[in-house]
């Protein structure tokens, strides 16, 4: 289930779901009764101003190398490195989770739950698919895949427009 940050307006926040769900800038127009698809184009530069922000934010208040730091155009993905744990650290923007840190390890009995929940969640808001070869290999390398399809892919559909 969906819930606004407090760092985006409801309005943003609307054309932030309906932007996830594929929806073109002209039908959020009609949909959200604006005139013009170009506010919904200027709102969607906004909203990803916004969450590149929170990213960058969180990732110094991780203490995380910014230097490093960089952020995939419309990708709402940070990758960074801590030095101090010599793990490569990725924030991404989640609707239904917020901001998340997901530092790259070896996965546990202990933490595969976990992982493979925000494994999970990322791919089904980021409509990532993983073939049976690559859903059949330790999660390590499946996260490595569905960031760097994020990486590759921006946003979603639409998001582009």
């Amino acid at each position: 289930m969906s819930h606004k940050p407090n760092f985006l307006s409801d309005y943003e926040f609307e054309v932030l779901r309906l932007t996830n769900e594929g929806m073109s800038a002209e039908d959020i127009a009609r949909k959200l009764k604006r005139e013009n698809p170009n506010s919904i184009y200027k709102t969607r530069v906004v909203v990803r101003k916004k969450i590149e922000t929170q990213l960058k934010n969180i990732a110094k208040s991780l203490r995380l190398d910014s230097d490093l730091a960089k952020i995939p155009k419309n990708a709402g993905l940070l990758v960074s490195y801590d030095w101090t744990n010599d793990t490569k650290v990725y924030i991404i923007f989640t609707t239904e989770e917020g901001i998340l840190a997901w530092y790259e390890h070896h996965c546990s009995d202990k933490c595969q739950p976990d992982c493979q929940e925000t494994l999970n969640l990322i791919k089904r808001e980021r409509n990532i698919m993983l073939s049976n070869d690559q859903a059949s290999l330790p999660i390590l390398e499946q996260f490595r895949y569905v960031f760097s399809e994020i990486q590759e892919k921006g946003w979603v559909k639409g998001e582009g427009d």
